[in-house]
């Protein structure tokens, strides 16, 4: 994935930290700047999501990150709940 105010990856940049979290996989992205515009924190966010279904995915050091992170865990939730409907 590329970050978007830089144009290089975000894994070259080391912004992306993973750590598991009782059992579960965490993926945590740490934008360029605390004051990146919110729609390219949660839209790398997204990409992460929609890449790692599986996983828990959080923005850290960043100004607006209880709200993102309360908007990741929604949408994590609601593509579950989809997918579980789409198996059974």
């Amino acid at each position: 994935m590329i970050e978007p105010e830089t144009g290089i990856s975000i894994l070259d940049l080391g912004l992306v930290r993973v750590t598991r979290e009782g059992g579960e996989l965490v993926i945590t992205y740490i934008p360029v700047s605390a004051y990146t515009p919110p729609i390219l924190s949660m839209s790398i966010g997204i990409q992460i999501l929609k890449k790692c279904e599986k996983v828990k995915v959080m923005i850290d050091n960043y100004y607006l990150k209880d709200e993102i992170n309360r908007r990741l865990e929604a949408i994590r939730n609601e593509l579950s709940r989809i997918s579980s409907k789409t198996i059974t």
